[in-house]
This record gives structure tokens, sequence and C-alpha cells, in this order.
């Protein structure tokens, strides 16, 4: 689980101290699917940096605790604890070959040759890039590049994987099948996913949401009760998925009629009236 208590960041400007985030309280428990939405500049992924140890709070702890007993905590490790996966992975790709830049942040955890060939192995096969092992990343789709950057992450083996607005520059095939890795990944070696987010579609697979105005938490609550909530909505500046905003119009002449996530759910809906 990784908490967070009362953290607050900030940055020094000549005009003086700018507060980023503000006493933002959060429990992610591990193995679990959360995401993080909020309109540009609410510090979203600023709070990715700071989950994955990449940026120290200003005030506040970010702790990590590894067993039920609550003394059990220590600091994030970096890498190790959690890893992060950048909106552009031209970003994060650093070696020649695919199989060098799953490896490139193996080297610095002095593990014995053996060891690295498999994690290296393991991720390329649970990615399914085996036959892309030894090409150029830039030579990769954009979504097989962000799977070799999920896969550099992968091979350190963290018990969380931050996703900052990692499929925001895919197409919708691409960005869908990313997705669907990830989950994959949480479902059957338990990672716990953090997804930051301005893609409320992506927010419907995780059990939480965390919406971000003006550095703060405005709400911290299942997807549903999120969209639900007008003020979230409004304080969040949300575009809620297209069947929430139609369950808004029929709400208009059927006030009963439910708010629904998924086209599935509005049409089981739908077929209800008479």
């Amino acid at each position: 689980m990784i908490l967070l208590d009362k953290v607050s960041y900030q940055i020094d400007i000549p005009a003086g101290a700018v507060q980023i985030l503000r006493d933002i309280n959060l429990e992610l428990p591990d193995g679990s699917i959360s995401t993080i939405v909020g309109p540009n500049g609410s510090g979203k992924s600023t709070l990715a940096r700071l989950v994955s140890g990449l940026l120290r709070p200003t005030s506040g702890d970010i702790r990590v605790s590894r067993s039920a007993d609550v003394h059990d905590v220590t600091g994030v490790r970096p890498g190790l604890d959690v890893g992060l996966v950048f909106q552009n992975p031209d970003n994060q790709l650093v070696a020649t070959t695919v199989e060098d830049d799953i490896a490139f942040g193996l080297e610095n955890l002095q593990l014995s040759h053996a060891e690295m060939v498999s994690r290296v192995d393991d991720v390329l096969r649970l990615l399914g890039l085996e036959q892309f092992r030894d090409y150029p990343p830039h030579r990769l789709s954009g979504g097989q590049k962000q799977k070799v950057a999920i896969a550099g992450v992968l091979a350190m083996k963290p018990s969380f994987l931050i996703l900052d607005e990692a499929t925001s520059l895919l197409d919708p095939a691409n960005r869908g099948e990313v997705l669907q890795t990830v989950l994959r990944l949480n479902s059957e070696l338990g990672i716990g996913i953090v997804i930051v987010t301005h893609l409320l579609d992506e927010v419907l697979v995780s059990s939480h949401v965390a919406v971000l105005a003006n550095g703060e938490i405005v709400a911290w609550d299942a997807p549903r009760s999120v969209f639900a909530n007008a003020k979230v909505v409004e304080a969040g500046d949300l575009v809620l998925p297209l069947s929430a905003r139609a369950s808004s119009i029929m709400q208009q002449r059927w006030p009963l009629f439910p708010l629904c996530l998924t086209p599935e759910e509005f049409a089981r809906a739908a077929c209800q009236l008479s």
C-alpha cells in the first residue's frame, strides 16, 4: 500500500512560491486500480512524480507499507516500489535495441547477468514483444513503443505502475491495446495501477478515482459516484463519457432513468422504458 499523508508541493520562482499541490491524503491499496483526473494545471503529473519518488514533497510524507504491520513502512524507492511510464515513450527509450532498452534499468541494480537475461525474457514474453527483441525502438509503432517503455519498468519488478497520460498520444486501437495490457498485468501479476488521464472512458476500469482541482483532491470515490456528483464534475472540469451524457438527456424526459457509464448499460436501461 502507498500512503500519502498531507502531501504538499510548491516551486519557487522569482515572483515567489507557487503551490502546486496542497494537503493530499490518499491510500492506494496493493493490487488496486486507481485513476487521477482533473483539468490542465491541476497537479496530476506532479502527483504522479511524487508518488513514484521522482519528486520529494515540500511537506507531508509518502510511504510504502509492505505488510499489515502499520510500523512496516518505508520511503518510496523509485523504480523498485513504483514504476512510472510517461506520456511520450520516446522520452523513455534510451537504447539502440528493444532488448537493451529493457535491460538498461537492470544494469544499475547490480544483478547477475543470468538474472538480467531472465527478467528481459520474461517481460518480452509477457508483453508479446519477443519478435521485436533486436529491433531499434524508433522503428516501432506508437503502441509498441509504449509497450517497450512498460516492459522496461516491469523488469524492475515494482509493486505499482503509474501511467502518466501514457495513452494520450496513441490512436484508439493502440490506446485500447495498451490499456488491455495494463489490465492484464493487474489481473495476472497483481501489480497496482494508477492511471493519470484526461480520457474519462479509462476511468471506468478503476475502483476509485481522485479528482484534482487547483492542487487539491475534491473527490476520492468510485467512478459512478464521482460522475453522479454535479459539483465534483464542475470542479474537476470533467467531460463525462458519452453514455453518461446521454443518460442526463434521458433523465429530462424520464427522471428515474439511471446514470449509465457504458453503452451496454445505456442499452439495457433504454430497453426497460415503457
